[in-house]
């Protein structure tokens, strides 16, 4: 992960679920770095996260801003 930052927008995804979202795929990566689950597995358990929609709101983070975050996060999944 680069320097990717989640600004606020106007009809922007939640912020809570975004945030949700990023813990589970964080906590897939420290389960990869301990080796307790393989990478087959924290990849298919990303995209079920990932797969969650996100409900846009009247003020949250910047769609663009928050799809290329939960990239970044992904490729780092699958990369350990």
């Amino acid at each position: 992960m680069g320097t990717e930052v989640l600004r606020q927008s106007f009809r922007g995804y939640d912020k809570q679920e975004v945030l949700m979202m990023i813990d589970g795929l964080n906590a897939l990566i420290v389960m990869r770095e301990e080796n307790t689950i393989s990478k087959e597995e924290a990849l298919a358990e990303a995209e079920k996260i990932r797969s969650q929609p996100l409900k846009t709101v009247f003020s949250g983070f910047n769609k663009d801003d928050t799809e290329k975050y939960l990239s970044s996060v992904i490729e780092k999944i699958s990369a350990i």
